[in-house]
């Protein structure tokens, strides 16, 4: 039965050629891949095809994740996992998607596989007649639990219209269990689907990352806006926020004093301490600079006295948490910094600035530099935060704050009177 010829019933063509065209649309919706994966196995199992189990994992690029995978089961399940960096290399031999993924990879190597008419090799297993279950402990389970037929395919993602050594790409494996396995006619159908399939999750799995390149390297609501078209230079609206400034003080000894990877680690744990709770309490940072950071919490339509209150939240619990960080330091004998903290309120220009081809979507204006001048002053009082008045009025909790008297701003004509929470 397995080697049968025959075409495929006329309402399974149908049907199939109705998911081809499904898949087209979605790669122009950029539908995201898990609805793209779970429709396109509903579908094949609607058009006649006794589908089983399939399965998807992908490469993605994310700063804590290598890939993902998604499982569909008949019965409905629907399971999805992240793979942290380094798991590729993890996987083991015995998995039947190793030595697909290697194949794949040399086959990418030669330089006109970008030309060949099929780009997405196919391994099959015919679990009833014992293929692979004994090599692959999973295909053993697979076939206790059912299942007599698996196919594995290999979809590369390339560049610039060529493949490159293979590092980016999907994996779909499908498994029937219908006595006999999938039909001749089922495989070359499925075989066929898999290049549109690939390009129609592709699509998603790339505008996930760009989303999350532009949200790790620009803050969430900086990257949806660029995603969105907001990139004209000068482009700028003014809006009222509180303004955070947070610096690691000490950091300059230790940058001389201390090897490379220790330092980079060390400040990537602080910085983390400082950036999280502002990012929890929502904030966004809009740069790193260095051993500091600059963040805001808009008002937009809040109650102005309540985002100051998440800013000062913020910067409280990132005080605490850097605390924590420098009693183990402490403890293993390793050097410690401090944080300096200032808090501001006030209009700024948010927006695009820069070069014609090169722009930096931030704040600027008086009170950014009123913020950053405010820091300073957290070494020259030797407190860990130094608030503005505007920042206390704004909040309208004075009981909060012991004022620090007028001080001078560099740049600044008029002393400002300051605060430090009491």
């Amino acid at each position: 039965m397995t080697d049968k010829t025959d075409a495929l019933p006329a309402a399974t063509a149908a049907a199939l050629a109705r998911l081809r065209r499904w898949l087209g649309n979605q790669a122009l919706l950029a539908g995201p891949v898990q609805d793209v994966a779970a429709g396109f196995a509903d579908r094949v199992l609607a058009a006649g095809i006794p589908l089983w189990r399939a399965f998807l994992s992908a490469t993605t690029l994310h700063p804590e994740i290598e890939a993902f995978g998604l499982t569909w089961t008949r019965e409905g399940d629907r399971q999805s996992e992240a793979y942290g960096h380094g798991s590729w290399g993890k996987l083991s031999s015995p998995s039947p998607i190793y030595p697909a993924v290697l194949a794949a990879r040399e086959a990418a190597m030669d330089p006109a596989a970008s030309q060949a008419d099929d780009l997405v090799p196919l391994t099959r297993y015919r679990l009833e007649r014992g293929e692979g279950v004994d090599h692959f402990p999973i295909l053993a389970e697979f076939r206790d639990a059912g299942a007599t037929d698996y196919l594995c395919f290999i979809i590369p993602f390339g560049f610039d219209g060529a493949l490159h050594p293979l590092r980016t790409g999907a994996t779909v494996t499908l498994a029937t269990d219908r006595r006999g396995g999938f039909t001749a006619a089922e495989v070359q159908a499925l075989d066929d689907l898999m290049p549109v399939f690939g390009a129609a999750i592709r699509v998603g799995i790339d505008l996930a990352a760009i989303r999350t390149v532009l949200s790790t390297y620009l803050g969430r609501d900086v990257g949806r806006r660029v995603l969105q078209g907001e990139i004209r230079r000068g482009s700028v609206e003014t809006i009222s926020a509180a303004i955070l400034v947070g610096d690691l003080r000490g950091f300059t000894a230790l940058a001389d004093a201390l090897p490379r990877d220790q330092l980079v680690s060390m400040l990537d744990d602080y910085l983390d301490a400082l950036a999280a709770p502002i990012e929890d309490y929502g904030g966004q940072v809009l740069k790193f600079m260095g051993d500091g950071l600059l963040a805001t919490f808009a008002f937009a339509e809040d109650d102005p006295a309540e985002t100051c209150g998440r800013a000062l939240a913020a910067a409280a619990e990132a005080l605490e948490r850097i605390a924590a960080i420098n009693l183990r330091r402490a403890k293993a004998g390793a050097p410690v910094m401090t944080l300096d903290v200032a808090l501001h309120a006030g209009d700024v220009l948010y927006g695009n600035v820069g070069s014609g081809q090169r722009l930096d979507f931030t704040i600027i204006g008086p009170a950014v530099n009123e913020a950053a001048r405010l820091e300073h002053l957290c070494s020259v009082l030797d407190v860990p935060m130094v608030v503005s008045r505007r920042f206390v009025e704004a909040l309208a909790a004075p009981e909060r704050f012991r004022c620090l008297g007028l001080q001078t701003l560099r740049g600044v004509r008029v002393p400002v009177e300051v605060f430090t929470p009491a």
